[in-house]
């Protein structure tokens, strides 16, 4: 069911681009600035791997079923869904950040950018991160 998204998110992207004369470190290409960020932005594709998280749920769903027979514990619904809700919060506070911090990146970190009033463009990307996040 989900070869086709599998296959897409694996594909090396970046060995393509590297192949192409993109290097992943400001290299240069035959075309525009521009045409290599649109280049570069095929790498999104692996993001078709975030249809694989129902998976996830589904196996969150045997773990607690197994934890209930083994601890006699009753866990409930309303506790599940709670679980499930903040999950996906997480998750989604994560997906804004990390396009938050993109459409900054792909204009090249402007000077009016919060990026740069933070300091942000020369961290490591765990700090990067923490800040989109958050």
């Amino acid at each position: 069911g989900f070869f086709i998204t599998d296959f897409c998110s694996s594909i090396p992207l970046d060995l393509i681009l590297k192949t192409a004369g993109v290097d992943s470190v400001g290299g240069t290409v035959t075309g525009t600035k521009q045409s290599l960020k649109m280049l570069k932005t095929l790498r999104i594709t692996k993001l078709l791997r975030l249809f694989r998280i129902n998976r996830l749920f589904q196996y969150l769903k045997k773990v607690m079923l197994l934890i209930e027979e083994t601890l006699n514990i009753r866990i409930s619904d309303g506790f599940t869904k709670l679980m499930r809700l903040g999950v996906g919060a997480l998750i989604l506070a994560h997906w804004i950040g990390c396009f938050n911090f993109l459409l900054v990146r792909l204009h090249d970190f402007p000077s009016d950018s919060w990026v740069v009033y933070a300091g942000l463009v020369d961290k490591s990307p765990y700090v990067q991160w923490s800040w989109s996040f958050f």
